[in-house]
Formats: C-alpha cells, structure tokens, sequence
C-alpha cells in the first residue's frame, strides 16, 4: 500500500475560458508594467485585485488595480472599508 496521497483530477477548462485566461494573463502583465506599485500603501505590488466582480471584468483593465497581498487581503477581510475608499466598485 503506497504511502502518497493520489492526486485528484484538475477539472477541464473550456476552450473559450482558455482563450479568457490567456487573455487576462496578458492584460495582466501590462498592467504590471504601468503599475508595478501597490495602490493603497506603495510599496512593491504582487495581485491584481478586481474592483469590480471578475466574471464579466475578467480582463476590463478598468477593474484592475495593483495590491500587494495584505493590501490585496485587506480589501477583502474589510469590504465596508474597501468600498468607502475607491477600491471596490
């Protein structure tokens, strides 16, 4: 009996949500290149946070604004406070 766990099967993405990943990781790294930044406290950002829902905004550079991961963990533990400053839409 083998000791390791087995792994489960990662779920098949679509086609068409394939293509919107890859559209998104691009959208992404631009948006990295203009805005390397942390928008809340400056200093060096690693998430891009989603000021609107991501289903239809997915790829809206317009939603996007760059957080570093407390930052980012913050607007989403604090959504009162996220919303009053600008940060979710």
């Amino acid at each position: 009996m083998s000791l390791l766990k087995r792994r489960s099967r990662m779920n098949k993405v679509s086609e068409r949500h394939s293509k919107e990943l890859t559209k998104y990781s691009q959208a992404r790294k631009e948006h990295f290149a203009l805005n390397p930044y942390c928008a809340i406290c400056d200093c060096d950002a690693t998430d891009i946070h989603h000021m609107a829902k991501r289903g239809k905004n997915l790829c809206n550079k317009d939603t996007f604004l760059s957080l570093c991961r407390r930052c980012h963990t913050k607007c989403h533990d604090n959504p009162a406070w996220a919303k009053e400053n600008g940060y979710i839409l």
